[in-house]
């Protein structure tokens, strides 16, 4: 099968378009053609641009990279299948995508990011004639769609009842890792220190500073915590450390995930968590806030602890509990690994994807 792979760079899709690119192997019998949108480009011209903020710097170039990029990557068409891992198609014509049965996958739909507000920013027009136009065409693209692949739940109930999707249409799908690549040896039970792991981009929205409030408070001892992120923080004690400009699969971030004890990502506001199910396959148990889809991922009690959205006390509780029970650190840490071995294995994923698009066009 020739499918064209509409894929994009933004944070964690970037995470999804190589795990895909790499996994996608000949025995599954595809000719794959590659259609990224990139929400960055260093040194680009438009990235150089003085006095415009990032966020607008961001928008402009992925509208760029779908007029230009994607329509270009979509005349080599018609392909026997396009599949969409990027929301920010719908500023493309139906017709444009008509031309072949379409699959989309997505961790949100827009009415779900715009309900975040404030935390990623996405609002809907001032203008409510514009606003229910675009609702229309999203709403027509998803029902024109052969067949959906949410990340959750949460997504999917939000594809049937905000935008009139066949529930027999849908097939939530999380996108998967390459859990080979996380595996961990097994970690001593008597540590001398317990090595906690925070992985956010966006420092404030998935709730470091929570975390940095614990340390500067807690009467605890013998920790390390570990924050990889975008911000530019100046580490508040010897035993805090900052990591800037890590990317995805990472030797050094791969390395952090390998040393910890504990993950845990206080988030105020996520669709999924990518970084928790890295942390569920290097073996950790995991603290994470239950918001969007989160709480598919997390077994709560068993895998690690789901937390209100930034409930800061929550927080305290579970990381304290965790830090002052090695064995159950351990016991978490190992139905974790079980469990992404079972839902978040991206070579079982992918070929369960291909096997249903398979079905829906007849190849």
């Amino acid at each position: 099968m020739h499918i064209g792979f509409i894929m994009s760079t933004e944070v964690g899709l970037r995470t999804q378009y190589l795990n895909w690119k790499d996994n996608l192997t000949p025995d599954l019998g595809i000719d794959p053609e590659w259609i990224v949108i990139n929400w960055w480009k260093e040194g680009g011209m438009l990235e150089r641009l003085p006095g415009v903020p990032r966020s607008v710097k961001t928008r402009l170039r992925c509208r760029m990279e779908v007029k230009e990029g994607v329509k270009e990557g979509l005349s080599h068409g018609p392909f026997d299948a396009l599949f969409i891992a990027a929301l920010s198609v719908m500023h493309l014509d139906a017709q444009t995508l008509a031309r072949q049965p379409y699959f989309l996958t997505t961790d949100v739909t827009p009415l779900q990011l715009q309900a975040f507000g404030d935390l990623y920013g996405k609002y809907p027009s001032r203008f409510a004639a514009v606003e229910r136009r675009k609702h229309e065409t999203r709403r027509a693209l998803m029902q024109n769609a052969a067949m959906l692949f949410p990340w959750s739940h949460w997504a999917a109930g939000s594809m049937v009842e905000d935008y009139g999707v066949d529930p027999d249409r849908i097939q939530v799908m999380p996108p998967g890792i390459n859990i080979d690549k996380w595996a961990c040896p097994p970690r001593p039970l008597d540590a001398p220190v317990v090595n906690i792991l925070f992985v956010g981009g966006d420092f404030h929205r998935k709730g470091g500073d929570l975390l940095l409030q614990w340390a500067q408070r807690t009467s605890a001892q013998n920790w390390k915590l570990h924050l990889v992120t975008r911000e530019k923080i100046e580490p508040p004690a010897d035993n805090i450390f900052v990591y800037n400009d890590l990317n995805a699969n990472d030797p050094t971030l791969m390395r952090l995930y390998q040393e910890a004890h504990i993950f845990a990502l206080p988030t105020r506001g996520d669709c999924y968590s990518l970084a928790g199910m890295e942390a569920m396959a290097a073996g950790l148990p995991v603290i994470l806030s239950e918001t969007g889809g989160t709480g598919d991922i997390i077994r709560d009690g068993e895998t690690g602890y789901l937390i209100g959205p930034g409930d800061g006390d929550g927080l305290i509780q579970r990381l304290e509990h965790l830090l002052a029970h090695p064995e159950l650190r351990a016991t978490m840490g190992q139905a974790a690994r079980c469990d992404a071995e079972s839902r978040y294995d991206v070579r079982k994923n992918i070929r369960r994807t291909v096997e249903l698009i398979r079905e829906r066009v007849g190849k």
